[in-house]
């Protein structure tokens, strides 16, 4: 059955779009084609996931390969749709993942039907070629315990190896959904954040109505005098009807803030990585880390305070009328509205201390950080007197700011809620005084008072929460610009080309210049350049001469301030950043490449997807053998999978060199740029590094003094 539900290899990109329209995605409307010739000759999984990042991308989608074990096959396809699935021989059929759930999943079948499936049967499907070759000795073992074939003895089997092998991988799925640089409004939709909000709004005001209800039979009852049984129990039972409507605010306010978060996660992790290159270098490792302690109130503090904000409106909103049928209706309102205004006032103070603060505190992290990233310098060539110079006086700065920020929250907290109770009570007086008023329409005003005042209570909590997200949001908008700019190109269309042909034009430059922000000087003008696949290129001269700035333009880390640049006659704008850097790989100076701290394997393969294939962990363990790394390789207990970096194993600069040759080299593009690469080796191992580039890289620009 599944195998007619299956989409073929060349209907991928009409699979694609189906996917992405049946499931609500809002793709943008463009015809995709098929994968090209050489991605439907050895449609491995490399190939078909370039290929559907590119068309994913081309419809203003995001396409995640995501892996699984045999263990935990169950789970990805519950949670991963809509996803697509390679399935049938050599994976040349595709399964599109509607909707999961525990027992059944949704596929979206060729005729574009969706239809329901045991989740047993897909997972039989995509687990059988990993499982297929040892179903045979499974079947031998459990044929020794004597049990009966039938159903039983299937089920034996199948958990068996399930137990036995849960560790081995199967094929990937790839999670659909919309990218993080899309519009927020698109975002929100398609994670159905904005009907889980209204959903929200509802069942409080459906809360707030309950409630009303109940206060008005029971005051009508007290006042009247009335004992009837009946009455009695309809107002219990609008109590109880509170019940359910609290908890389903509840889980829905629990799921906004799940799906809401995640949304806030990938938007900012996009931002931070596309954040230009000049900014990090003139902020430094202590600003940036600033701001990134920084967005984690976003999330904590903007969500929650968002979602009790709204509660706050309904509350005040519901107050009005009720306190329109009181004995002093006119007055009522005028105080609500005045205070309302104060509490404006209120907020806006606070926020302004709020800020100061959370300046001043950025201000000595910024300086606690980078005396921490410099402090072997320090210690080598900094008087033991000086080191904590002016740190007494950043401290004093941010407990002054937090004694004014102490201040204005307690009185934000404090006299809002707890003067409006007073200030309402006390408009009431001369309906108790003269004994005019009817005693339902005073109870009615009390009523307003009350849950204005919760309101008021409410919206303390709330813009508190806000103001703080304010703030984190104002350090975080650098990269919140980012994430909306990001890949905004058609970078789509490149990823699943071949190689460009030896002897055909990879790059062309015309009229290239470039100058740094704030400078009035250029640093290239006029500068025409053409690289064709095969070339081996030098680029000599003195320091400071530009060779790092046209390295650097060439690779896409910077955009030229004028001219042309084209790569494979295609500009910037309509590749994008992915589509460029798929291209091109670069290996920046010593100062600007790092190696982080993981396996030798992630700092080598981080430019390919993670987690890597065999083929792809042979492929880099032969590359550092040829660039001299064998010794290396050899002393690391663990080999690729040692961890290296700060708190792993040390690497001399040498050995660090040659790791970024490497990770540029196995990144398979067309170009590689190597920015003072050799200038560490020393002889003998530059030329086996030398003769390694050489006969691996497509073409190469290496830039090096003379």
């Amino acid at each position: 059955m599944l195998d007619a539900l299956a989409w073929p290899l060349e209907r991928a990109g009409e699979a694609l779009t189906a996917l992405a329209v049946q499931s609500g995605l809002q793709p943008s409307l463009r015809e995709l084609g098929a994968p090209g010739p050489a991605v439907l000759a050895d449609p491995d999984d490399a190939s078909i996931e370039r290929w559907l990042a590119g068309a994913a991308a081309g419809l203003g989608l995001e396409a995640e390969a995501v892996d699984s074990d045999i263990a935990g096959i169950d789970d990805l396809l519950r949670a991963a749709a809509p996803a697509v699935l390679r399935v049938g021989e050599g994976g040349r059929g595709l399964l599109l993942l509607l909707r999961g759930g525990r027992r059944h999943l949704v596929l979206l079948a060729p005729d574009l039907r969706p239809r329901r499936v045991a989740m047993a049967e897909v997972r039989r499907l995509v687990c059988e070629p990993v499982l297929a070759p040892l179903r045979g000795r499974a079947e031998a073992l459990v044929d020794r315990t004597g049990i009966p074939s039938g159903p039983r003895r299937e089920r034996a089997v199948e958990l068996l190896l399930r137990e036995r092998l849960g560790v081995l991988r199967v094929g990937r799925a790839f999670v659909l959904r919309p990218s993080p640089a899309a519009p927020l409004l698109r975002l929100l939709r398609a994670e159905g954040l904005v009907r889980r909000t209204a959903a929200l709004a509802g069942l409080h005001a459906a809360e707030l109505l309950l409630m009303i209800a109940a206060w008005a039979l029971i005051g009508d009852l007290v006042f009247a005098g009335r004992t009837d049984a009946g009455w009695s129990q309809a107002w219990l039972l609008l109590l109880l009807s509170i019940v359910p409507c609290r908890m389903g605010q509840a889980a829905i306010a629990g799921d906004i803030l799940q799906r809401a978060g995640a949304l806030l996660k990938r938007r900012l992790l996009v931002g931070a990585l596309a954040l230009p290159g000049d900014l990090t270098r003139r902020e430094g490792a202590g600003l940036l880390l600033g701001r990134v302690l920084e967005t984690a109130a976003v999330e904590s503090l903007g969500l929650r305070g968002g979602l009790v904000s709204l509660v706050a409106v309904l509350e005040f909103a519901a107050a009005v009328p009720i306190l329109s049928l009181g004995p002093a209706p006119a007055l009522h309102l005028a105080l609500l509205a005045g205070w309302a205004a104060l509490s404006v006032v209120l907020v806006r103070r606070t926020g302004r201390h709020l800020a100061a603060w959370t300046d001043a505190r950025g201000e000595l992290t910024h300086h606690l950080v980078e005396a921490m990233v410099g402090h072997r310098t320090r210690l080598a060539q900094e008087a033991p007197e000086r080191w904590h110079d002016d740190d007494d006086a950043r401290l004093v700065r941010v407990l002054a700011r937090e004694a004014q920020l102490n201040r204005s929250e307690s009185l934000l907290v404090a006299l809002l809620p707890r003067g409006w109770l007073v200030l309402g009570l006390a408009a009431l007086l001369p309906a108790f005084v003269t004994g005019t008023a009817p005693a339902a329409t005073v109870a009615a005003a009390i009523g307003g008072v009350l849950l204005a005042q919760r309101g008021l209570s409410t919206f303390v909590v709330g813009a508190t929460a806000l103001l703080g997200c304010g703030v984190a949001v104002r350090q975080a908008l650098p990269m919140l610009r980012a994430a909306e700019t990001a890949d905004a190109g058609a970078h789509g269309l490149m990823l699943s080309f071949p190689p460009v042909p030896e002897g055909q034009l990879i790059v062309v430059a015309r009229g290239l210049g470039f100058r740094y922000p704030g400078r009035e000087r250029p640093v290239l003008r006029d500068v025409d350049l053409a690289i064709a696949a095969g070339d081996r290129l030098l680029l000599e001269g003195g320091s400071g001469g530009g060779k790092s700035t046209l390295g650097a333009l060439v690779a896409g880390l910077r955009e030229p301030t004028s001219g042309l640049v084209l790569l494979a006659g295609l500009d910037r704008p309509t590749l994008g950043l992915v589509g460029w850097r798929r291209r091109i790989a670069a290996a920046p100076q010593f100062h600007e490449n790092h190696v982080i701290t993981a396996p030798l394997a992630f700092n080598l393969l981080m430019g390919r997807g993670w987690p890597p294939t065999q083929a792809q962990l042979a492929e880099a363990d032969a590359v550092c053998r040829e660039l001299g790394l064998g010794d290396l390789l050899e002393r690391m207990p663990s080999g690729l999978q040692q961890m290296v970096g700060e708190t792993g194993w040390q690497l001399s600069h040498g050995e660090r060199s040659r790791l970024f040759i490497a990770r540029a080299l196995l990144q398979g593009v067309d170009l590689v740029v190597l920015d003072e690469s050799f200038a560490a080796l020393d002889p003998a191992t530059l030329q086996q590094a030398l003769r390694c580039v050489l006969n691996r890289a497509r073409a190469v620009l290496v830039i090096a003094h003379p």
